[in-house]
């Protein structure tokens, strides 16, 4: 097999790969909007405010952070909003809706088996171009002639797994 026939040969199994990776990322779900669920808890008075405690330690450690000359409120350089606006994370201020971090935790589990699936397959796809190139023609006519039959990338690598 020349080197033009392997290149067509890792090329057909690249793109195979590329394609499978980009339907993988495409499965992802986005995580949810809090502020969502913060409006729908409002709706159903089911907010909960942080402790006062909380709150003031929020305040002091913000106060505690900053620096001199600067607008340690918030983040608005000009304009009266730069003394009237207090920007804090929002746990600071309120307890996050349970059904919000359920959620979000759902989400994570998917995205991180697809993160799993991605990271695999990326590493088939750098490693079989290594295997084609290095395989004798003998055995890549072999796969040549089985690989119109397999439809999935694993199965490809791991024939040429057995190859080596």
């Amino acid at each position: 097999m020349n080197q033009s026939q392997r290149k067509f040969l890792i090329d057909k199994v690249l793109s195979k790969g590329k394609k499978q990776l980009e339907s993988l990322r495409n499965q992802k779900i986005e995580f949810p909007s809090a502020s969502n669920y913060i409006f729908k808890a409002i709706l159903n008075d089911e907010l909960e405010l942080q402790d006062e405690t909380t709150i003031m330690d929020a305040l002091r450690s913000k106060a505690m952070a900053a620096r001199e000359g600067e607008n340690w409120l918030s983040s608005e350089r000009m304009g009266y909003d730069k003394e009237t606006i207090i920007k804090m994370p929002i746990e600071s201020l309120i307890i996050i809706p349970k059904d919000y971090e359920k959620e979000c935790e759902r989400v994570r589990k998917v995205n991180g088996a697809l993160n799993e699936k991605i990271k695999l397959l990326t590493i088939q796809l750098e490693t079989m171009e290594v295997r084609i190139q290095l395989a004798s023609d003998r055995t890549l006519q072999n796969m040549i002639s089985e690989v119109d039959d397999m439809g999935d990338l694993s199965l490809i690598d791991t024939k040429i797994k057995l190859i080596d």
